[in-house]
């Protein structure tokens, strides 16, 4: 009985020795002498991919729009898997300076904000996950297109001269009876520290509508001082000009803090500085930046517009935003073609009207800082000046040649113009002059001669009254040429003038 126990419990412990993997598991139990445990053989190490993908084929590129070309190519093939592609791109046909822009996954690409009528050059690789890269492509070129010029607007109105502006002199000032803007102050009145006077007296700026001689304030404001975005239209045709609301402003509801836009999809109000332009093309204003509605102050890049006809605000997204990084900024636009030019930091970019998209433009030459700085195109010989402001120079740029380079005022007042900044310039064709005015009260007014540069006052009468404004008036001094003057909002609670220049 002994030895059949002993015999038993030897079994068990070979059956525990020797168990294979399914031991405990409940499945079969292995048997025969056991083995000690082997270690794992080591396993082999992987050969290193070292073959590159095909060379793609079928390279095709074609301009498709204004500053775009579509490129397309027929897929690489790998060993392993094509991990996607590097496109390069030189300006040119024939062009051998190649640089990578983009490293699609698939085998198309559009290339857009390029320059108009310029010639552009392709060729692309294939990639792999180990870093394998293809031969290059054959190189594909397309030229994009030259802008159609823009369609000539409707005719504007027939000019109605109002007796007031007639029985001016040249030079001379004029109050504009019951036209001070705080005859429509919205009701109830949106939040703010200030309140509606901002619209005036916060860096903020006016435009002139030069199809029908209208002043808009448009969603002038900002920061904490005033939150309302109404748009409001002084009629200057008219021998009664008044001031009325076009549209109302966002509801207090909707009103949001530090957002460019509201909850109602309108555009928060702001400081304007000089980003309000006239977009005659599109029959629109145009808003460039700022700062918004915020209790937090600092600047925004939005780009914003505002239809005249329509009497609306386009929805956000409808245009990019200013690029790099915003301030005060100096912005001058193309009547021409309505391209909207901006220098800020020294770097010079263009809004392309027609594109909707930005180009910057690295001119030879130094660049103007363009803080506080003033700036008006000269449509004679296409070229625009910029005025002082943080630089404490003043800058000439040439549209064709895209050149700029400093300039030096002469004459007996250029000193007072020499470190000037938050003023009033524009361009008058009709005499062929600058016209610079500064924040101080009175009537003065300088004149810049755009081939020597020397600065003179302009000859005017009864502007003893004109009164100081404050922050700056930056574009609240506006050229209109159907009237044959100019038009200044100094204030909100006083009446605008007008200066009769020619």
């Amino acid at each position: 009985m002994r030895k059949i126990l002993l015999a038993s419990l030897i079994a068990s412990a070979l059956c525990a020795c020797g168990g294979g993997s399914d031991a405990g598991t409940g499945g079969p139990v292995a048997t025969g002498t056991p083995t000690q445990p082997q270690p794992p053989s080591p396993t082999p190490a992987p050969t290193g991919d070292t073959t590159p993908p095909s060379v793609p084929s079928g390279m095709a590129a074609s301009a498709t729009g204004a500053g775009q070309i579509n490129l397309s190519w027929t897929a690489s093939t790998d060993n392993v898997a094509v991990n996607g592609y590097r496109l390069e791109r030189c300006q040119s046909a024939g062009c051998a300076n190649f640089v990578q822009v983009v490293a699609p996954i698939g085998t198309s690409f559009v290339d857009r904000g390029l320059a108009d009528s310029t010639s552009y050059s392709y060729r692309v690789r294939a990639a792999d996950a180990a870093g394998n890269l293809s031969g290059y492509s054959a190189v594909a070129s397309a030229t994009t297109p030259t802008p159609a010029p823009i369609p000539p607007p409707p005719a504007p109105p027939p000019v109605v001269t109002p007796s007031w502006v007639s029985s001016l002199a040249i030079g001379q000032w004029f109050q504009i009876p019951n036209t001070a803007l705080s005859g429509v102050a919205p009701s109830p009145t949106p939040a703010g520290n200030t309140g509606p006077q901002s619209k005036v007296q916060t860096w903020t700026s006016f435009v002139v509508d030069t199809r029908t001689s209208k002043v808009y304030s448009v969603s002038g404001g900002g920061h904490t001082d005033y939150a309302g975005n109404e748009v409001d239209e002084l009629t200057l045709e008219s021998e009664t000009p008044a001031w009325t609301e076009k549209l109302a402003p966002t509801a207090s509801a909707q009103i949001t803090n530090c957002q460019s836009y509201y909850g109602d999809g309108r555009p928060a109000s702001r400081h304007t500085y000089y980003g309000v332009t006239l977009d005659i093309a599109n029959d629109r204003i145009m808003l460039f930046g700022g700062v918004p509605w915020c209790s937090a102050g600092g600047f925004h890049s939005a780009v914003s517009s505002y239809s005249i006809g329509a009497n609306n605000f386009n929805p956000s997204g409808t245009h990019p935003n200013v690029p790099g990084t915003v301030d005060v900024t100096a912005y001058s636009v193309d009547p021409s073609n309505g391209d909207v030019y901006g220098a800020n930091f020294s770097v010079l970019r263009r809004w392309n009207r027609s594109a909707n998209t930005w180009t910057t433009l690295n001119p030879s030459g130094t660049t103007p800082n363009g803080t506080e700085t003033m700036s008006a195109m000269d449509t004679t010989r296409r070229r625009i000046l910029f005025l002082g402001g943080g630089s404490g120079d003043h800058h000439l740029y040439t549209l064709s040649g895209n050149t700029v380079g400093t300039v030096a005022l002469t004459g007996g007042d250029a000193t007072t113009l020499t470190s000037a900044g938050k003023g009033s310039l524009v361009y008058v064709p009709a005499f062929d002059r600058y016209l610079a005015r500064l924040a101080a009260a009175g009537g003065t007014v300088y004149m810049i001669d755009p081939d020597t540069f020397a600065v003179t006052q302009l000859a005017t009468t009864g502007g003893g009254s004109v009164p100081s404004t404050l922050n700056g008036p930056y574009n609240k001094f506006l050229y209109v040429p159907r009237l044959g003057g100019a038009v200044y909002v100094p204030s909100y609670s006083g009446n605008a003038w007008f200066l009769r220049l020619h």
